[in-house]
């Protein structure tokens, strides 16, 4: 990778794009498996991981593709529709200042 900035708050948006892009590749993976198998689509629900140290809530963020653009949505790991991989607290809150990140409509993680 080239040369990365100094501060701490791009860095982590680096980080966190990074993890966007990892778990698109592996959602893309797990489908070609399900394809290979002759199984049906459709990605199986990530195990419920325990939550962070200091916090009883942990947080997961999913990619989602709009238009052609990456996109994401940060849900609470105790929300039926959560996917994705885990982040921290910090990274959600850094996460919803992005404008392609958007909260889950029905845990609403940022509002806790």
């Amino acid at each position: 990778m080239g040369d990365l900035p100094p501060d701490l708050d791009r860095l982590q948006v680096i980080r966190l794009y990074l993890q966007l892009q990892l778990d698109a590749v592996d959602a893309k993976i797990r489908e070609s498996e399900q394809k290979a198998k002759g199984g049906a689509l459709g990605s199986p629900k990530p195990p419920k991981p325990e939550p962070f140290g200091d916090s009883d809530i942990g947080f997961r963020i999913q990619h989602v593709p709009r238009g052609g653009t990456l996109g994401a949505v940060v849900h609470r790991d105790d929300c039926p529709d959560a996917a994705g991989g885990r982040i921290s607290r910090h990274e959600v809150e850094i996460a919803l200042r992005m404008p392609e990140v958007t909260m889950c409509p029905r845990c609403h993680p940022g509002s806790d």
